[in-house]
């Protein structure tokens, strides 16, 4: 073993053990303290309220750590022996506010070693011993500028050796505040340990050991909220699980009154200058619901609460009182007020079924639609307030299908799933054989004739077990806008000219696909324009509801292939020809077309004007006719006088 690493690992032992008081005073045998001072800077260190790096201030990082403010000790000693004789700082919590719950890590920062007669050697050790001995972090030389960490345990964080024989230094550091401690306003009190070590003897000497006391005093910062950096996030659930940037979950729960937590709010106050958290009262006001601002507990509709200026924020809980309906939350402080956060109690008895469309085309085995993997029958149940009802007291669908004739839809009690991306209930409805029936849907799964509520109509459906027999192109509007967004649709009819359901049709057309014969149109932006060049199509059984009517979803009320496609701009005819595929019969395998038109401009301008034009002759017309009317009355009325 090195006589260096020998020497550090006995110095640092030594260090350690004064640190926790276990070495006494004993005689000096060495030179080094023949000159030896520490002392603290002429004024106390500062530094701001706040801190912090846990999950409540991830986003508002608080305050950071400031060398330039810290307290100043200044170290001067003579060393006599070159590298070998040096000393060590160490650093000792002492006292702190009484809010304050840990002491923050003391940071060494070298400012100055200009006063010294030869540059001294500084370095950082780890306080980590492995196999060859105690580490050096840092470099050596003036050190000015080097950020070293000082730990609580009073392991030596600085060692300032000299470099050249019988000479005096000079080291001036600055102690700070870490920023990853929260801070409490008040006085911090560090105590600054001066331990010489002598070459000749390779052992701390403890006789000569300095302490100096530093202070860095914590203002209270602003305490008044900005609405820059203060939010409001409101997750649903039982307990918050987000973060400070979030957007607020959609909040749609039951309205059975409950000390369930149904949803929280948690409320983030920040300074204007984002250093600190701020400290100020929070209003709440629902005008559906209560709130209360412990788990389990509910208060009422309108309340108060002091903000948690420590935690760093404020949960709000938010709970259900057995009405139901849309409800609106407000949330304000003296300086902030937060955007309204909407949450809905839905009742769990619905007082209407609404059947609002389904697929008439089935094919045998599962019909769902492919582009959003739910149910052809769309049921919209509401309760007495017209809200959307999701799921009745017992956590099932509440919505049930039943089939007039299971020997071709077999639906009996077959549940209807709520889909909260549509609003509605979606009924999977299982073809058995070619055939139609009628689907009703009622509030109980278990028998349909006693259930209290069914749908406002029934939906007739109907199991098309024919092979494709012609292809059928279309376009989903006969004029387009200029560079309007269109739809092309393709399906097959069977020999009754009735559309199929859903299923992969194979070679339906052929491999040239489809082409455009006059016109062109483009892809919309950032997308390719793909017209069929394979030979197999597969329709999507699909239903048309007008909030969600476009090719995205394929919801079009046929079975079929959608392609999305950009009407040209400057306006004219546009026809697409595909030829049918070897899947249709060889007299069926023919050229099909679609047109449309697209208006440009000029034909709008005049199409404007031709409809005024025809406007004013029309309003003639009736003036003319009333002005008739009354010279007939006129001249009546003149016949009588003169009688």
């Amino acid at each position: 073993m090195s006589t260096k690493t020998n020497f550090k690992r006995i110095a640092l032992v030594a260090v350690a053990a004064l640190g926790m008081g276990l070495l006494s005073s004993a005689p000096s045998q060495a030179v080094i303290p023949t000159s030896f001072t520490l002392t603290a800077g002429a004024t106390a260190g500062t530094a701001a309220e706040g801190g912090g790096n846990g999950a409540a201030s991830t986003a508002f990082p608080g305050a950071v750590s400031d060398s330039t403010t810290g307290a100043s000790v200044t170290l001067n000693f003579l060393g006599v022996t070159a590298s070998t004789d040096s000393i060590s700082l160490t650093v000792a919590p002492k006292s702190k506010p009484s809010a304050a719950s840990v002491y923050p890590k003391a940071l060494f920062t070298i400012t100055d070693t200009s006063s010294s007669t030869a540059i001294p050697k500084i370095s950082l050790e780890t306080g980590v011993q492995g196999a060859s001995g105690w580490g050096e972090v840092g470099s050596t030389g003036t050190g000015q500028g080097n950020q070293l960490i000082g730990l609580e345990s009073g392991v030596a964080v600085i060692v300032a050796a000299s470099s050249t024989a019988n000479r005096y230094y000079t080291v001036t550091a600055k102690i700070h505040l870490d920023s990853a401690t929260a801070r409490s306003a008040g006085s911090y009190v560090y105590t600054v340990i001066a331990t010489p070590y002598d070459a000749a003897t390779r052992g701390a000497v403890s006789a000569n050991v300095k302490t100096v006391d530093v202070t860095i005093t914590v203002s209270a910062g602003s305490t008044v909220a900005g609405s820059q950096y203060s939010a409001a996030v409101m997750n649903s659930g039982t307990s918050f699980s987000g973060a400070i940037g979030d957007v607020d979950s959609t909040v749609s729960v039951v309205s059975t009154a409950s000390t369930t937590n149904r949803g929280v709010i948690r409320v983030y106050l920040r300074t204007s200058t984002n250093t600190t958290t701020a400290n100020e009262s929070v209003t709440v006001v629902a005008t559906r619901g209560s709130v209360g601002t412990t788990s389990g507990v509910a208060i009422g509709k309108n309340l108060t609460a002091q903000y948690n200026r420590t935690q760093g924020y404020i949960d709000l809980f938010l709970f259900s009182d057995g009405t139901a309906g849309s409800g609106t939350i407000t949330i304000s402080t003296p300086s902030v007020s937060f955007a309204a956060k909407t949450i809905n109690f839905y009742s769990t008895e619905a007082t209407k079924l609404a059947v609002i469309s389904s697929s008439p085309n089935l094919k045998v085995g599962s019909n769902t639609m492919s582009a959003l993997s739910v149910g052809v029958l769309w049921v919209k149940a509401t309760d007495a307030n017209g809200n959307t009802v999701v799921a009745n007291a017992d956590g099932d669908s509440g919505v049930w299908a039943y089939s007039s004739n299971t020997s071709v839809v077999s639906d009996s009690g077959t549940a209807c799933a709520y889909n909260s991306t549509t609003g509605y209930h979606h009924c999977s409805l299982t073809g058995v054989a070619a055939g139609t029936a009628t689907i009703t849907v009622a509030n109980l799964g278990t028998n349909l004739n006693a259930a209290t509520l069914k749908g406002d109509k029934t939906a007739a459906v109907t199991v098309n077990t024919a092979s494709a027999a012609t292809l059928v192109l279309a376009f989903d509007k006969a004029t387009y806008a200029p560079g309007e967004r269109g739809f092309i649709y393709i399906s097959a009819n069977d020999s009754a000219g009735k559309s199929l359901p859903g299923q992969t049709l194979s070679n339906l057309i052929t491999s040239a696909g489809i082409t455009v014969s006059k016109g062109v149109i483009t892809a919309p932006a950032g997308g390719t324009l793909t017209l069929d060049t394979s030979a197999n199509t597969s329709p999507a059984t699909s239903v048309r509801v007008a909030s969600i009517d476009t090719c995205d979803t394929l919801a079009t009320g046929l079975a079929v292939r959608c392609i999305t496609f950009l009407a040209p701009v400057a306006g004219g005819d546009i026809e697409i020809s595909a030829t049918g595929g070897a899947g249709l019969p060889t007299a069926n395998q023919v050229a099909v077309k679609a047109s449309a038109k697209v208006t440009n401009a000029a034909q709008a301008d005049a199409a404007a004007a031709l409809a005024a034009v025809n406007a004013l002759a029309t309003t003639v017309a009736s003036l003319r006719t009333l002005i008739t009317t009354l010279t007939n009355l006129v001249l009546k009325i003149q016949k009588k006088v003169k009688a």
